[in-house]
């Protein structure tokens, strides 16, 4: 798998074992599926309600899930930190990039054996939109990071301070690392296609998180696989619930992979217009079953991102200008 040019052979085949360590995991996960079918669940109340959770939380379900959540979110912290007190190399993988591995692996296992003893995820006790919320905050801090390496949208670049991204730069790994261990916790490690494929999502990023300071953290090519994996998953959540606002999440996603992700690629003119043909052509479909009436909610992801972009611009704006150090997700450039 092509990453980037000038990573190192090693780092290559690094990528690759952990893709299918995580095709592997998530094969584990929807195999121990059937496990869980005795399981007790309330019936489903909405899009506002979380069905994968046991009807009264026990002191152990509630104890494991805590407990190894906060362990879980303490030894990646502790890794980030010290993984920004290191420069970025060109071809390095260092041991705090191996204590990654080892740490989220390590708990990966760890919460598919919680689930299956205790079950519980941390949604007993928290909302569903604190889990969506952590993730779409994320999108909106890669938005506006890549963004001076391929622009916001049909790529025309957002202004920004480089104070404020230098600022964003040094310190998301804070908040995306407690963004994506906290909504692994969230769920338990159940078998349904629509939980499979976000954990295997999940992996991807925890890959990501395992390559910090490597130039596939920095890969353009690989962080665009990154968002784009989130248009499928967010659909398969929706249809798996029976919501018919699945297209609202299809169409929204893949509108940023049309309108923003397209353009991390050099891309010949008549491939550009092939990618916009190909996703109005889709969501003609789409709405066609839906309604054009409803077309109107296509927009509601991509003005959800692109606001919170903006809205992060301007506060970043209010940052001095200072001399600051820090790995750059837009290294590599």
């Amino acid at each position: 798998m092509k990453v980037k040019e000038g990573v190192s052979n090693s780092l290559k085949t690094t990528l690759i074992i952990a893709i299918a360590a995580s095709v592997a995991l998530s094969g584990l996960i929807a195999a121990l599926g059937p496990l869980l079918a005795d399981v007790p669940h309330l019936p489903d109340r909405g899009s506002a309600w979380y069905f994968w959770k046991l009807p009264e939380a026990t002191f152990w379900s509630r104890m494991s899930a805590w407990g190894l959540y906060g362990m879980h979110q303490i030894s990646v912290w502790v890794l980030v930190a010290l993984a920004m007190r290191e420069p970025a190399g060109p071809k390095r993988f260092s041991r705090i990039n191996i204590a990654f591995f080892i740490v989220n692996l390590l708990f990966i296992l760890l919460h598919i054996a919680q689930t299956h003893l205790w079950y519980d995820g941390l949604a007993q006790d928290v909302p569903i939109w604190s889990s969506q919320y952590s993730v779409i905050v994320m999108l909106i801090l890669m938005l506006f990071m890549l963004n001076p390496r391929r622009g916001l949208i049909l790529g025309k670049k957002l202004p920004y301070s480089e104070s404020g991204l230098r600022f964003v730069n040094r310190w998301h790994g804070l908040y995306i690392s407690w963004a994506l261990v906290y909504t692994f916790w969230f769920h338990p490690a159940e078998g349904s296609l629509g939980l499979v494929v976000g954990f295997f999502y999940m992996f991807l990023l925890l890959t990501q998180l395992c390559f910090a300071n490597t130039p596939v953290h920095y890969s353009l090519v690989w962080v665009t696989l990154l968002e784009f994996t989130v248009g499928v998953h967010g659909p398969i959540i929706a249809v798996q619930n029976r919501l018919p606002m699945w297209t609202m999440f299809a169409a929204g996603f893949f509108f940023m992979s049309a309108f923003t992700q397209q353009y991390s690629f050099k891309l010949k003119p008549w491939a550009r217009a092939l990618v916009f043909a190909a996703y109005a052509a889709g969501v003609g479909v789409m709405y066609w079953f839906r309604g054009y009436d409803r077309l109107y909610e296509v927009l509601f992801i991509p003005a959800a991102l692109y606001g919170g972009a903006v809205v992060l611009s301007l506060l970043t704006r209010l940052i001095p200008e200072r001399k600051s150090g820090g790995a750059a997700i837009q290294r590599g450039s």
